[in-house]
């Protein structure tokens, strides 16, 4: 775990109206206080690729574990294995901003992005699906009970463009979906083009779950 990181990390949280780094553990943990007194701590990665499990790993291997990992860049991906190893250590993982939010609900290690808890409990809920788990944090693997299992991707667009397209298809490789997290806004027939030239399909939230039945 780099030094400077975590230095950058408490000073941003001196700027915090409700909360702070008040002290560190000689792991070199944050511990961060809510303007209520609630205390936990944060682990900070300083990955600037990928994060892969053996990034996550050392950081649970002590007497003394982070209930909150972040990473700066924030940009950078989670993979699955490094998310999936963090939630089983009932630890969460995220941004500076999480912080602020893991704090609000009084046990960090329980704290999870709301929009993608929405689509992770939709898909997990949809009669014809039988697993979902991390490919990075906001792309999935879907597996179906008829049908081949897919890959969906959700991107962060008002109007989804054919550049969010291909921009998601730089950020996450292969994927057989993309999908628009806001409800709001439109598909343009652009990012449906540039999709399809994938081999994939540009979709609402609505008409995936009509995809994930087919």
């Amino acid at each position: 775990m780099s030094g400077n990181v975590t230095d950058w990390a408490a000073d941003k949280l001196t700027t915090k109206e409700n909360i702070k780094s008040v002290n560190r553990t000689p792991e070199n943990f944050l511990v961060v206080r809510s303007k209520d007194g609630y205390t936990f701590l944060v682990a900070v990665l300083g990955v600037q690729n990928v994060i892969e499990l053996p990034d996550v790993e050392p950081l649970f291997a002590g007497a003394t574990k982070p209930q909150f990992v972040m990473n700066v860049p924030s940009k950078t991906l989670w993979s699955g294995a490094a998310i999936r190893f963090i939630h089983a250590a009932s630890a969460a993982f995220g941004t500076l901003g999480d912080i602020s939010r893991a704090a609000a609900t009084k046990d960090a290690g329980s704290y999870r992005d709301k929009n993608m808890g929405f689509f992770i409990n939709a898909m997990k809920q949809h009669s014809n699906v039988s697993r979902v788990s991390y490919v990075y944090e906001t792309a999935f693997n879907i597996d179906r009970k008829i049908g081949k299992s897919l890959i969906v991707a959700v991107i962060n667009a008002y109007n989804m463009g054919a550049e969010d397209v291909r921009n998601a298809k730089d950020r996450f490789g292969h994927f057989d979906v993309v999908v628009k997290s806001s409800n709001y806004g439109s598909i343009t027939p652009q990012a449906e083009a540039a999709a399809n030239s994938m081999g994939a399909q540009a979709l609402t939230f609505s008409e995936l779950m009509g995809r994930l039945a087919k």
